[in-house]
């Protein structure tokens, strides 16, 4: 990682000359009748020629290259439906203003060419196979860690976050537009991670009294980090790395790779005055792209915030997990899977 600069806006919206770098959102969304789905959708990019992740040796092309997972959930039916694309192009005019703008599309002839288009600062438009939505920040930006540049472990990383996106459009579900509305939360984090076999647990939470925090435990062999970033309601952040994190026992196996994933949690920041429950409200939200499996999906919150009893919504990811099966069977069927899907 490169000497440490401020973040500015709109400047680090766009790509960095970095080996690793994400834009991701998330969600929770309402149709007209008060039913619930979520949604996640996250562009990468990275490096393959300085990249560690395990598949990145096999890429010939060694330039920056841009992979895109999407997931919509419904949660009635507890039933998700995942997009994974291996393999982006981009467009040629994508990120040419300097903003978060990017037309990207897998590399087949007919590919779904997915948008990511900031309209005006802080408001974006953001489309691929199952979502159509608006998002329109209400807060301003979280830099986590009070600068948004964090030490994990043995790595450093640039984070941010816009914690309060209120959101509509529609998503789609077996070929049906469903119209929604809701509230989303999105970030941005570009770093030169070194040793690919970091794990964490993540989550992002939005509290009905408008308070948002993101916390995490990131796993590194025998080291782990903790860190905590609060948003209050007036826009104040507080930020500790005295988190702690217990797993409550409900777990979830996948059918397809036999990981086992904690589902629910209880965090405690006492520093905040923060002691939450999480609950899933979707159990198979297992995301796999090649030798890297996770688990992404929504989740219910209940708790104590300054002794007040509190509730809300949130997302969590766990990465880590270990398959039980043989990855290089799974990657066979995923690209067996991709080429059925485009012919």
């Amino acid at each position: 990682m490169k000497k440490f600069k401020p973040i500015k806006f709109p400047e680090d919206e766009a790509p960095h000359d970095n080996i690793l770098e994400w834009w991701y959102f998330n969600g929770h969304l309402k149709d007209a009748a008060g039913k619930k789905y979520a949604f996640m959708d996250c562009l990468f990019k990275t490096n393959p020629s300085k990249s560690t992740l395990p598949f990145a040796e096999y890429l010939v092309y060694k330039k920056d290259i841009y992979f895109a997972h999407h997931i919509v959930s419904d949660i009635a039916k507890q039933k998700s439906y995942p997009v994974i694309k291996l393999l982006c192009a981009t467009t040629d005019e994508s990120f040419k203003d300097g903003r978060l703008n990017v037309h990207y599309f897998s590399p087949y002839p007919g590919s779904f060419v997915s948008e990511i288009n900031e309209l005006e600062p802080y408001h974006f438009h953001i489309k691929n196979e199952n979502m159509d939505l608006h998002l329109k920040a209400r807060k301003a930006p979280l830099l986590e860690g009070g600068k948004g540049f964090l030490k994990l472990n043995n790595e450093t990383t640039y984070y941010y976050s816009l914690t309060d996106l209120k959101t509509e459009g529609f998503i789609i579900i077996d070929g049906k537009k469903i119209k929604v509305t809701g509230k989303s939360w999105f970030d941005h984090q570009w770093s030169d991670p070194v040793h690919p076999e970091v794990t964490w647990d993540w989550f992002s939470v939005q509290l009905r009294n408008k308070a948002d925090l993101v916390c995490l435990c990131c796993k590194e062999g025998n080291q782990s980090t903790r860190l905590a970033s609060l948003m209050l309601p007036n826009g104040k952040t507080m930020h500790t790395d005295k988190v702690e994190f217990i797993d409550l026992k409900d777990y979830w196996t996948s059918p397809q790779t036999q990981a086992t994933y904690p589902l629910s949690w209880q965090i405690k920041i006492p520093e905040f005055k923060i002691d939450l429950k999480t609950k899933p409200l979707i159990q198979g939200q297992e995301m796999l792209f090649g030798f890297i499996n996770y688990w992404e999906g929504p989740l219910s919150i209940s708790g104590s915030f300054n002794d007040k009893r509190v509730s809300g919504q949130g997302f969590m990811e766990l990465l880590g997990y270990p398959f039980e099966v043989s990855r290089l069977k799974l990657i066979e069927e995923e690209i067996l899977e991709m080429i059925k899907k485009n012919h």
